[in-house]
């Protein structure tokens, strides 16, 4: 197709798409029913943030891309789901599209949602891939005019969507970091077993929260370097502080990594050991138990003229000797430090 064509390409959703409308300032905060009442061209100091939540309505994406004149670029970035993290400027606005990812508490599971924003002067529009409400935390702000959000413009919005998804990297891998500290102590303890799929989760989930948290960074340093009028000077202490996290977490992801691998080999070798162990266990035995057998094997041959056979304690001399042999074999064997 053209360059520019809406196409979604996720999964799609047996619910309809959600759209959430506030307009707000310092003083004032409401809610609007529908997208159309926005008023871009209003001279008044109000903000507007219109979050949508579920991107598979291609024709309604269409339509508010039409209301708000987004680039055509942009509406293609916004269904087009897998979307590599990046920043592009237009005119009069700045779309940025952002992974966020969540663990589920229960399962353990690693998900991801793409989350796309595109802000101008004095509006925010935020698309949510899926349909649950992963941004009403950054509105119950706004409602209870907690924090600075009531008081800025609609970068500094951008700037707290982008501080929240990036949170969510620290819950995952302050959870990725138990499930290894439990691992590693389970792994020492004598006679414990771990999951190796276990293992082999956390390491697909570490590479997962890498593959998102480089190009994340990169989009938060042309955030910080951009000279877009849009992005006021006051805000740039807070995305250096965000840029900080982005390379703390990139930090974390690359130690917990190398823990798991490390979990993995050391795995591996207790998993050889414990095998080592039982084949010289059974080695012992089979090397003492052959002597015995090659004893037992001659004196159980029957033939008529061997004299031990009609000596009336012989039966018990070789029972003797067969136990003086097993006993000087583990003595022996002690002794070398194999036992």
């Amino acid at each position: 197709m053209p360059p520019g064509t809406p196409v979604f390409t996720g999964d799609k959703f047996p619910v309809k798409t959600f759209t959430t409308c506030i307009k707000y300032n310092d003083s004032s905060y409401e809610e609007l029913d529908d997208f159309n009442l926005v008023r871009l061209d209003a001279e008044d100091d109000f903000n507007y943030w219109i979050d949508i939540r579920g991107v598979h309505d291609s024709k309604y994406i269409e339509a508010v891309g039409h209301k708000f004149q987004i680039h055509a670029l942009a509406l293609e970035d916004i269904l087009e789901i897998e979307q590599r993290p990046k920043m592009d400027e237009y005119q009069n606005a700045i779309f940025i599209t952002a992974i966020a990812l969540k663990m589920d508490a229960q399962s353990g599971e690693l998900s991801k949602e793409q989350i796309t924003l595109y802000f101008g002067k004095n509006f925010l529009i935020s698309f949510q891939e899926d349909a649950d409400d992963f941004l009403k935390v950054i509105r119950d702000r706004i409602h209870q005019k907690r924090g600075r959000l009531r008081q800025r413009k609609t970068d500094y919005l951008a700037y707290s969507i982008l501080d929240f998804t990036i949170d969510h990297y620290y819950d995952a891998l302050d959870r990725i970091e138990k499930k290894l500290s439990d691992m590693d102590e389970l792994l020492h303890e004598e006679n414990s077993i771990i999951s190796q799929k276990e293992l082999h989760d956390i390491k697909i989930q570490v590479i997962r929260i890498r593959k998102s948290i480089y190009p994340m960074r990169e989009v938060i340093n042309r955030f910080i370097r951009s000279e877009n009028p849009l992005i006021f000077p006051e805000t740039d202490i807070y995305l250096r502080d965000l840029a900080d996290h982005s390379i703390q977490i990139a930090e974390m992801s690359e130690t917990y990594q190398d823990m798991a691998n490390s979990l993995h080999d050391l795995y591996q070798a207790e998993t050889s050991n414990r095998l080592n162990n039982v084949m010289k266990i059974l080695t012992i035995i089979s090397t003492i138990f052959i002597p015995l057998t090659f004893i037992a094997g001659i004196y159980g041959m029957n033939f008529h003229f061997m004299p031990e056979l009609s000596w009336r304690l012989g039966y018990f001399l070789i029972l003797g000797v067969m136990a003086a042999v097993a006993i000087l074999f583990l003595l022996y064997f002690r002794r070398k430090k194999w036992l």
